[in-house]
C-alpha cells in the first residue's frame, strides 16, 4: 500500500533505483496531524541526532574531567588526612608525656607541702624552745648581776 506522503519517482533522476529505494529517499517524516508546515527530512533528523549526540558527549566529557578531578582531590584529602593522623598521634605521645610529667611533679609537690608542714611545726617548736632558752638565760644573767654586784645594790 502506498503511503499518501510519497510521490512518484521522476523519471530520469532515480532510474536506476528500486521503486522503494526511491520513495525512502524522498519520503518527509510528519507528525501525525501536524499542519504546522515543518517538514523534517532523514538529512535534518540526522543532524539534529549529531548535534545531540556531540552536546550529550561534550557534557559527558566534562562530567569525567570534573569526577577525575574529584578523584584526585580526594587522593590529596586522604594524603593530608594521614598526615594529620600521624602529627595527632606524635601529639598524643607527647601530651602523655607531659602528662606523666606533671603528674610526677603533683606527687613531689604533695610531698613537698607535707614538708613544709612538719618543718612549720618544728619551727614553732623551735620558736618556743628559743623563748624558753631566752628566759633562762635572763633568769642565769638577773642571777650573775645579783651575785657580783658589790654591796648596797645586790641588796
Amino acid at each position: 500500500m502506498p503511503k499518501p506522503n510519497a510521490q512518484a519517482p521522476p523519471a530520469g533522476a532515480d532510474a536506476g533505483r528500486t521503486r522503494v529505494d526511491a520513495r525512502r529517499s524522498r519520503t518527509r517524516v510528519q507528525p501525525s496531524g501536524a499542519t504546522d508546515g515543518i517538514t523534517i527530512t532523514r538529512w535534518s533528523l540526522g543532524l539534529s541526532l549529531t548535534i545531540a549526540l556531540t552536546v550529550v558527549t561534550a557534557a559527558f566529557t566534562l562530567v569525567w574531567n570534573q569526577t577525575v578531578r574529584l578523584g584526585e582531590t580526594q587522593i590529596q584529602l586522604v594524603a593530608s588526612v594521614t598526615g594529620l593522623n600521624e602529627r595527632t598521634t606524635g601529639l598524643d605521645t607527647r601530651v602523655a608525656g607531659f602528662e606523666m610529667r606533671v603528674a610526677v611533679l603533683e606527687t613531689r609537690m604533695t610531698g613537698l607541702e607535707a614538708r613544709m608542714v612538719s618543718l612549720e611545726t618544728r619551727m614553732a617548736g623551735v620558736e618556743s624552745e628559743v623563748r624558753a632558752l631566752r628566759d633562762e638565760v635572763r633568769e642565769l644573767a638577773d642571777l650573775i648581776r645579783e651575785r657580783d654586784l658589790p654591796g648596797p645594790l645586790a641588796q
